[in-house]
C-alpha cells in the first residue's frame, strides 16, 4: 500500500503553503494512492499520524488487500461509538458552526455511552432501543426533545445509507408534539423605550459612547431589515448599497432580494466604527457563532433595563414582519423578505396578523360606505337588470 501523511492547515497557520510541514498543530491526514477518500489520522501530531499509517499498512498486509482502496482499509463499525465517530467526522467536512458541532457531538456521544451501558452493538439496535433511550430525556422541553430526535434520525439515516443498519428505527419513533410559540412582536411604544434605553446603555464603560452607538444601530438594523441576529452580527458593509438598500440574500433563481432601510438607519450604520472595515459589527476573527451569542446577551440586558424582560432579539424580526403585514404588504412579499422557503411558513407564524389585516380591510370597506349617498345605497335593482 502506497500512502503518505499530509497536513490540512487552518486558515491562520503560517505554514499553510507546505502540506508536509511537521511541526505545526494542524490536523494530520493520510492519503492512499488511488483512493478518492482521505483518512483522518485523528491527531495533530506527525509522530502519532505515522503510527496510524503503520497500523493501516499492517492491517492491509494481514488481510492480503494491498491493492484495495483506502475506503476498504477500515472495517465497518461494530459499536455505536465507532459509527458515531465516523458520522461526526463526515459532518465536520460540511463546515458546521462550532456551536452546532458541539451540540451534535455531545448528544450522539451520550447515545453511544448509553448503548455501552446496555452492552448493545450497532447491529443489535431496534425500535425499542430508541424508545428506551428517549425516556432518558425527561425534564427537557418538548422543542429540545423534538430537535434531539431529529438529529438522532439523521445519524441513523447515515448508518442505513452505509449498510451498517438495516432500518432507520429512529424515524419510526412517535412524533413529539411541540406547541407553537406565539409570535409576539414589540409594540411601537416598547421599541421606542428600548431605543431610549440603548442610548443610555452601560454609561460607566470607558468606551460607552461607542457601545451605545453600536447597540442602537443593531436594534434599528434588526427592526427595519428583519434579519436574524446571527446574520446581522456578521453583516458585511458591501451588502448595503449606495441607495440605502440592504442585500438580504439571493434566491435559487439567481434573483437578489433587497430591503430598503430608512435613511436615519443607513446613516447610523455608516457612522459605526469597527476594527475590521469589512463588517459593521464583527471583528472577523472569533468563531462564527460567537458574534450572534454576544449580541443576544447584550440586547437581553437592554431589554431588561427597558422594563421589557420577556423580550428577546428575534422579536424584532417578528416586529418587522407584523408591521409589514398590518401596513398592507402582501403575504407572499413578506415571505420573500424573511427568506422563508414557502408562504405557508410565513402564514403559520403570522396568521393572527394576517387575520388582523383582513379585518382592517373589511373595516375600510365599511368606512367607505359612508361616502356613498343613502339614496344610492337603498336604490332597488331595476327589474330589467335582475338575474332570473
Amino acid at each position: 500500500m502506497e500512502a503518505y501523511i499530509y497536513v490540512y492547515h487552518s486558515a491562520s497557520c503560517s505554514h499553510k503553503n507546505n502540506r508536509f510541514y511537521r511541526q505545526c498543530k494542524c490536523r494530520k491526514w493520510i492519503y492512499v494512492t488511488g483512493s478518492r477518500q482521505r483518512i483522518s489520522a485523528k491527531t495533530r501530531s506527525w509522530a502519532e499520524a505515522e503510527k496510524k499509517l503503520s497500523k493501516l499498512k499492517a492491517q492491509q498486509e494481514a488481510a492480503g488487500q494491498g491493492d484495495q482502496k483506502a475506503n476498504s482499509v477500515e472495517l465497518d463499525p461494530e459499536t455505536v461509538r465507532e459509527a458515531v465517530n465516523k458520522f461526526l467526522e463526515n459532518k465536520r467536512e460540511e463546515g458546521l458552526s462550532k456551536g452546532w458541532e458541539r451540540k451534535l457531538t455531545r448528544e450522539l456521544l451520550d447515545f453511544a455511552a448509553w448503548c455501552e451501558t446496555k452492552l448493545l452493538l450497532l447491529s443489535g439496535l431496534k425500535l425499542l432501543t430508541f424508545e428506551d433511550y428517549r425516556k432518558t430525556w425527561k425534564g427537557a422541553a418538548a422543542g429540545t426533545r423534538s430537535k434531539r430526535q431529529e438529529r438522532l434520525k439523521t445519524f441513523c439515516n447515515y448508518c442505513v445509507g452505509h449498510g451498517w443498519m438495516k432500518e432507520n428505527f429512529a424515524a419510526n419513533l412517535s412524533k413529539i408534539k411541540v406547541a407553537d410559540a406565539p409570535t409576539l412582536p414589540l409594540t411601537r411604544e416598547q421599541f421606542d423605550t428600548v431605543l431610549d434605553t440603548a442610548q443610555r446603555y452601560n454609561p460607566k464603560a470607558p468606551d460607552s459612547a461607542w457601545r451605545r452607538q453600536r447597540a442602537t444601530a443593531m436594534l434599528l438594523l434588526l427592526r427595519w431589515s428583519g434579519l436574524r441576529i446571527s446574520d446581522a452580527a456578521k453583516l458585511e458593509r458591501s451588502k448595503l448599497t449606495d441607495k440605502g438598500a440592504l442585500h438580504l440574500y439571493t434566491q435559487k433563481t439567481g434573483q437578489p432580494v433587497y430591503v430598503p432601510l430608512p435613511p436615519h438607519v443607513v446613516k447610523m450604520l455608516r457612522k459605526i466604527h469597527n476594527e475590521n472595515p469589512r463588517y459593521f459589527f464583527w471583528n472577523g476573527t472569533s468563531a462564527d457563532d460567537s458574534p450572534g451569542k454576544r449580541w443576544w446577551s447584550t440586547l437581553k440586558k437592554i431589554f431588561k433595563a427597558a422594563k421589557v424582560p420577556e423580550a428577546y432579539p428575534h422579536m424584532l424580526r417578528d416586529t418587522f414582519a407584523v408591521e409589514m403585514l398590518v401596513a398592507g404588504v402582501a403575504l407572499d412579499q413578506v415571505s420573500i423578505l424573511l427568506g422563508h422557503s414557502s408562504v405557508k411558513i410565513t402564514e403559520k407564524h403570522y396568521l393572527p396578523w394576517v387575520k388582523a389585516r383582513q379585518e382592517q380591510l373589511e373595516a375600510s370597506v365599511r368606512k367607505a360606505w359612508a361616502a356613498v349617498p343613502v339614496g344610492i345605497m337603498r336604490q332597488p335593482i331595476p327589474h330589467s337588470a335582475r338575474v332570473n
